[in-house]
């Protein structure tokens, strides 16, 4: 006789491992179905190895969605409060930094997954792993799962967790937008987020390997994103770095899912002045006759002496007129240096995935599907996206415990 259960949960990582104990907490008999070895091996490599599992200022307003208000209804029934009493709850202890990152105490996400499997062996819910899902089936009364290479169970409900497509190596590989897709649901075609951009500028070549703060925000046919502050790192390829990533999200649909050409990232690598404190400063320093590579001494590193020369268009001249005018073209450039970006870099170097089933298809308090009874979402399949910093397994935890309930 096939094995039957109360709810099965594709996806062992984040969202379907809470899932599952949100079905087993109110009684019911759950399963995991996982298709690598092991469960949570994404989850091990979040935040660097840390685990950012939640954010102080986890708000609706941080996410992107194909249907914001279910993204408010469902923080509303299991926001920062919830997921940090749920972990406190697991013996989880957690400490909150500066930024509102929040992390465990020990700095480990192994802490993160162990609490979260001791908790599944605790309500006992079996975790078959190696269970790559193929086809979800309607049948009386529920569902038929069969995997890959052919074990076969039953379920009354299906939680999807299976994640986007972001670190296919850690398990992240599309598949439930397939078994969403043969249900009817429409998929916003998933692109890479949190991803280095591709970029051919002479400044890459010469500065590859530094790293700069600075304040950058994205620009697509002329229109510009807000800023963001935070890191840059040039490459043999282009743009890595905190303040790339955070805004590659807006980049990365405009190139990769739109087809836009005019994509850029604006960025100025001296924050900390305004472009006439900078111009005058510049000018002081050519009035007294500063060399061209130096004039970034003690505002910018020290390879940038690489950049400066060819970013004047005259270094030559020595009258303070002159001095004036080119340290305003000069201040200009390093205030909203533009780098045009063709590309970005795939999904193994892809934090996260922008896409998934359109939200709009989906129940907001329950996170049932509108075009399947007793089919149900969680995590990053859905197009619900987060900013670094905590959101995205916020996120996770929420909806995997939201959908978990299956009302």
């Amino acid at each position: 006789m096939r094995e039957r259960f109360d709810v099965a949960v594709i996806g062992g990582g984040a969202a379907g491992l809470v899932a599952a104990i949100s079905a087993a907490r109110r009684g019911a008999s759950a399963v995991v179905l996982e298709r690598l070895p092991r469960p949570g091996k994404k989850l091990l490599a979040t935040g660097g190895g840390r685990a950012n599992l939640l954010n102080e200022n986890l708000l609706p307003a941080a996410f992107t969605s194909t249907d914001p208000g279910l993204v408010a209804s469902v923080l509303g029934r299991f926001g920062k409060g919830e997921i940090r009493s749920f972990f406190e709850g697991l013996g989880l202890r957690m400490q909150s930094e500066e930024d509102g990152r929040v992390y465990p105490v020990t700095s480990q996400a192994s802490s993160v997954l162990k609490v979260l499997e001791l908790e599944v062996g605790r309500l006992g819910v079996p975790v078959r792993t190696g269970f790559a899902a193929a086809s979800v089936a309607p049948v009386p009364g529920g569902f038929s799962i069969a995997a890959e290479e052919g074990p076969k169970l039953e379920a009354v409900a299906v939680v999807l967790a299976g994640g986007g497509k972001s670190y296919p190596a850690l398990g992240s590989n599309g598949s439930c937008y397939v078994l969403a897709g043969r249900f009817g649901h429409r998929v916003v075609a998933p692109v890479p987020s949190a991803v280095p951009l591709l970029v051919k500028d002479r400044m890459c070549h010469l500065l590859q390997g530094q790293k700069v703060k600075v304040l950058a925000r994205g620009a697509v046919e002329g229109r510009e994103g807000p800023a963001v502050e935070g890191e840059l790192l040039f490459t043999q390829y282009g743009l890595s770095g905190t303040a790339a990533l955070d805004v590659s999200e807006g980049l990365s649909i405009a190139l990769n899912r739109d087809g836009r050409k005019d994509v850029a990232l604006i960025v100025d690598f001296v924050p900390f002045l305004s472009q006439p404190e900078l111009a005058a400063e510049l000018a002081r320093r050519m009035a007294a006759g500063w060399p061209a590579r130096d004039l970034g001494t003690g505002l910018l590193p020290d390879k940038f002496a690489a950049v400066l020369p060819q970013t004047l268009s005259d270094p030559a001249a020595a009258r303070q007129g002159a001095a004036n005018a080119k340290a305003g073209r000069l201040a200009a450039a390093l205030k909203t240096w533009r780098f045009a970006v063709h590309g970005t870099r795939g999904w193994n170097e892809a934090e996260f995935t922008s896409g998934g089933v359109d939200a709009r298809e989906v129940k907001s308090r329950t996170l049932e599907s509108k075009l399947r009874a007793g089919l149900y979402f969680a995590g990053e399949v859905l197009d619900v996206q987060g900013g670094r910093g905590g959101y995205n397994l916020a996120w996770a935890w929420s909806s995997g415990y939201v959908a978990g309930l299956t009302e």
